[in-house]
């Protein structure tokens, strides 16, 4: 009876549930030293960029969402926003400036992954 009153009064966990959005985006890079970031790197949301890891996303999608590209076989975490990344763009952060330019502009399949 100890053993059913224990486990029934333990609270139930309903887990994370996420949502899965599929587009197809227009991508560009960009690097710190990039007209509107500060040089510093810090983003939007106070973190510092980093490769393979910051993209810069509208509004509309929330920071700490993770967004998956696979043609760039990454995800990447919303960490920051700029003034040309409005709608369905997205800015992928690139350490060199070489790389940035030479990834160009893309339109590319992305997964975003909400948490509901």
């Amino acid at each position: 009876m100890d053993l059913v009153k224990a486990k029934r009064d333990k609270p139930i966990s309903r887990g994370v549930t996420e949502s899965v959005e599929r587009r197809v985006m227009i991508c560009t890079a960009y690097t710190k030293s990039d007209f509107g970031m500060n040089g510093k790197g810090l983003t939007a949301s106070g973190t510092h960029v980093l490769q393979g890891r910051t993209v810069a996303a509208d509004r509309s999608i929330p920071f700490s969402t993770k967004i998956s590209i696979p043609a760039l076989g990454m995800t990447l975490t919303v960490e920051d926003r700029g003034a040309a990344i409005k709608g369905n763009r997205l800015d992928v952060y690139m350490d060199k400036r070489e790389d940035a330019l030479a990834f160009g502009v893309r339109e590319l399949e992305v997964f975003i992954r909400r948490e509901k």
